[in-house]
C-alpha cells in the first residue's frame, strides 16, 4: 500500500522540478534535527508526494528511490553541502491547485504534529510532512490522476521513457491505495503542443504560456472508447480563462461547420451571457472532418442532458 506525503518546496520547486529530486539537510547548522527533514527517511518506493508551492499544488510525483545521501543542488542558501534526496518522477498539474480550493474543514481535520495543516487549515512552517490519504486521493481526483477501471495502466513506465508516463492511483474497495503509471495524458499532451512555450486556445483564439493552457478533451474521456482515448484528435487546447469550463460545462458548442454556438445549456448570469456572446461566431482552430465526430458528440450529450 501506498503512503502519500506533503513537500513545502517554496523558492526550491523550480530547481528541485528540473532534477527530478527532493532535498533537504541532514541537520542544522547548530547539528541540531529536524522532524520535517528526517520523515524523507521514511518515504518507500511508490509512494505519492504532493507538491505545494507559492500558495499552489503545482505537482504530484512518484517516489523512486528511498532517501540518500547526496550534495545540495541549490547554490544559495545556508545549508550544508551534504543533505539527503528523494529520486522523483513529478507530474506537473495542468491547472495549479490554490490551498483555498482544498476544503478547510478536510485540512483542520487532518492536522496536528507531523501534518502539513495547522488547527486552522494553514499550511505548516517546514518541509515534508505526512499526508491523510483523505486529502492525498481528493487532490488526485481533482488532478485528473485517479485510474479509470478500463485504463491500461503499468507498474512502472519503460526504461527511459518516465516522462511520456503520469503517475495515477487505483483506490481499492478497502480504501487501500496502489500507484500504478499511464502514458495516455502526457502523449496527447506532447503531441498537441509540440514543446512550444505558447500555443493558441482554439476557442477563443488567444496566444498564451501552456501553463494557462488545458489539454481537454472534445468528447468527454469517460465515454472513450480505449482506441479514442489514445487519439491525438480527441483533444484540443482550451485556456483556463474560462474557455475550459464554458465547453465542458456545455455553455458553449461546436457546430457542424466549426463555428462556436451557444448552448445547449442555458446561461441565465448577465456576466456570462456577454461572455459567451464574444466567443459565439468565432470559428475553431484545429476544427476538421478528423475530429468533427467528436464535437458532434459534445452537442449530442449536452443536448440530452438539458432535455431531461
Amino acid at each position: 500500500m501506498s503512503k502519500f506525503w506533503w513537500v513545502n518546496q517554496g523558492r526550491t520547486y523550480t530547481r528541485e522540478l528540473d532534477l527530478g529530486i527532493a532535498w533537504a539537510p541532514l541537520l542544522t547548522a547548530k547539528g541540531g534535527k529536524q522532524h520535517h527533514w528526517d520523515r524523507m527517511d521514511l518515504v518507500q518506493v511508490g509512494d505519492v508526494v504532493v507538491h505545494y508551492a507559492e500558495g499552489q499544488i503545482r505537482s504530484v510525483s512518484r517516489v523512486l528511490t528511498t532517501s540518500h545521501q547526496a550534495s545540495n543542488p541549490h547554490s544559495d542558501g545556508d545549508w550544508a553541502q551534504v543533505g539527503r534526496e528523494l529520486k522523483l518522477s513529478y507530474v506537473v498539474l495542468d491547472v495549479a491547485l490554490p490551498l483555498s480550493k482544498l476544503p478547510e474543514a478536510m485540512r483542520r481535520g487532518n492536522s496536528g504534529y507531523g501534518s502539513p495543516f495547522d488547527k486552522y487549515g494553514a499550511v505548516n512552517m517546514g518541509y515534508f510532512f505526512d499526508l491523510a490519504d483523505e486529502v492525498g486521493i481528493w487532490v488526485m481526483e481533482e488532478a485528473g490522476l485517479v485510474a479509470d477501471k478500463d485504463d491500461v495502466l503499468y507498474d512502472a513506465p519503460p526504461s527511459g521513457e518516465s516522462q511520456s508516463y503520469e503517475t495515477v492511483i487505483v483506490v481499492g474497495p478497502d480504501g487501500e491505495v496502489t500507484v500504478k503509471t499511464r502514458a495516455e495524458h502526457h502523449k496527447l499532451k506532447a503531441l498537441l503542443f509540440k514543446g512550444q512555450k505558447e500555443a493558441d486556445c482554439a476557442l477563443c483564439g488567444k496566444t498564451l504560456p501552456v501553463s494557462l493552457l488545458i489539454t481537454a478533451h472534445i468528447k468527454q474521456r469517460a465515454q472513450c472508447s480505449k482506441s479514442e482515448r489514445i487519439d491525438q484528435n480527441v483533444v484540443m487546447a482550451a485556456c483556463v480563462l474560462g474557455c475550459d469550463s464554458l465547453y465542458e460545462k456545455g455553455f458553449v458548442s461546436v457546430d457542424s461547420d466549426g463555428v462556436l454556438i451557444a448552448g445547449p445549456r442555458n446561461a441565465t448570469a448577465t456576466a456570462l451571457i456577454e461572455h459567451i456572446g464574444v466567443l459565439t461566431g468565432k470559428s475553431v482552430l484545429g476544427f476538421g472532418a478528423h475530429n468533427e465526430k467528436y464535437f458532434a458528440w459534445h452537442r449530442s450529450a449536452h443536448s440530452e442532458i438539458k432535455m431531461k
